[in-house]
């Protein structure tokens, strides 16, 4: 009963007010001249007036608010594409530095060995396990390759031969491979022996130089090169020898050799097409 005395007298308080305004509108209007129906119609539109008034001042903040928003997606679309151009332009600058310190490899090997005749080629797929480590060339038997021709580095580093060819594909065996054979000699001492791709017992790919004579001397840190044939030249360079053992039956000694090849890592190699034998 309270509560519904309470809510008449604030709608009577409420009425009051509102003809109150009215009124007061009214005689302010009558003040100026202002006919009482122009007071009415006045005091009846000023709150959409308003509310218009207030809606305009909404519409331009959201506007700007959008126009903003367009300017900003905008410049972050150019600068996402001049990053990516600064991307390009870098990737462009490594590759053709790495282009350009091929060549002078290739030009200090050209010079070094006037008689080789070289093939370049880039490499299109890696086969690495714990059976193969082989790479595939871009270049065939229709650029000249054959079964059996030694592929090296820009240094003049022995990767692997060429063990099997298609017309515009090639395979090289590197000589991290189990099954790669190669006979070399160690520069110090002048011994002989077979260098052989394989792994070791934690799995990782290496070099043993095998059929050692058992009182042969060798040292760590002694340089391996290929002692040469009809394939291949001599002289080139292996890898190291970092340590030496004894086989199983204790006949023949054996040493292991690192590589400073990193099939993994290689992009362009070259194939000894001829040579002077």
């Amino acid at each position: 009963m309270r509560k519904k005395f309470f809510t008449k007298r604030v709608k009577i308080i409420l009425a009051a007010a509102a003809v109150l305004t009215v009124l007061v509108t009214l005689g302010a209007a009558v003040g100026q001249g202002i006919s009482t129906g122009q007071s009415v119609t006045m005091t009846i539109l000023a709150p959409l007036r308003n509310a218009v008034a207030a809606f305009d001042r909404a519409a331009e903040r959201i506007y700007g608010y959008i126009f903003r928003y367009e300017a900003l997606l905008a410049e972050n679309e150019q600068l996402k594409k001049e990053l990516a151009e600064s991307e390009d332009n870098a990737r462009v600058a490594e590759s053709t530095q790495r282009e350009n310190q091929r060549l002078r490899e290739l030009l200090s090997l050209s010079e070094t060995h006037p008689d080789y005749k070289l093939l370049d080629a880039y490499i299109t797929a890696r086969n690495v396990s714990a059976w193969e480590n082989t790479l595939t060339l871009d270049k065939g038997s229709a650029a000249g390759l054959e079964v059996g021709m030694c592929a090296i580095t820009g240094q003049g580093r022995v990767v692997g031969r060429v063990t099997s060819v298609g017309t515009g594909w090639a395979v090289v065996t590197t000589l991290l491979d189990a099954d790669s054979e190669l006979s070399a000699v160690v520069v110090s001492s002048g011994t002989t022996g077979v260098v052989r791709g394989g792994r070791q017992e934690d799995g990782e790919a290496c070099m043993t130089m095998q059929y050692l004579s058992s009182g042969v001397v060798v040292k760590n840190g002694d340089s391996v090169v290929t002692t040469g044939s009809d394939r291949y030249p001599r002289g080139l360079y292996i890898g190291k020898i970092t340590g030496t053992g004894l086989d199983e039956a204790g006949v023949s000694r054996y040493a292991t050799v690192q590589s400073e090849i990193r099939p993994g890592e290689l992009e362009q190699i070259f194939i000894i097409t001829h040579f002077e034998k």
